[in-house]
């Protein structure tokens, strides 16, 4: 399956090829302000998955949850497309609110829910974390969501 996305301006796009390993809604303090919003939801991917179509990408580099991080964001207007650590190589996490289309995704779990917007309340069934799960789990959790 190939999805296509890009950045607010549309100097960035890109071409996504195979199915993601996961997606999950953050609720770290760190996603709340990267995203300006409640939650940061990433779709992690293998980074093979993934192309450039149109522009390109600056990288900024942060430290997030004692994880060194790389931030992938359009040179135009600086929306973030996705991001990458060192730490996971040969994995990025995109943003995939930047996908043309988001309505196939189904987020398998809430992480960092001790950071949570307190008048947040969760109906939705999916397993919540307080802090970071190991990526094996989050893998084996959309594994499940893809056979059920």
């Amino acid at each position: 399956m190939t999805q296509e996305g890009g950045c607010v301006c549309g100097a960035t796009r890109y071409a996504v090829s195979g199915e993601p390993l996961s997606v999950h809604a953050c609720h770290c303090t760190d996603c709340q302000t990267l995203s300006g919003s409640a939650f940061g939801l990433s779709m992690i991917l293998k980074e093979a998955d993934i192309r450039l179509t149109r522009g390109e990408t600056a990288v900024d580099r942060y430290s997030a949850n004692d994880n060194t991080a790389h931030r992938h964001h359009c040179t135009t207007c600086g929306t973030a497309v996705w991001f990458s650590s060192p730490d996971y190589p040969g994995i990025i996490a995109l943003k995939p609110g930047t996908l043309d289309d988001t309505s196939t995704l189904r987020p398998v779990a809430h992480l960092w829910f001790r950071s949570a917007q307190p008048w947040l309340k969760l109906d939705d069934g999916l397993p919540v974390y307080p802090t970071q799960p190991a990526l094996s789990e989050l893998l084996e959790l959309a594994e499940k969501a893809r056979h059920a």
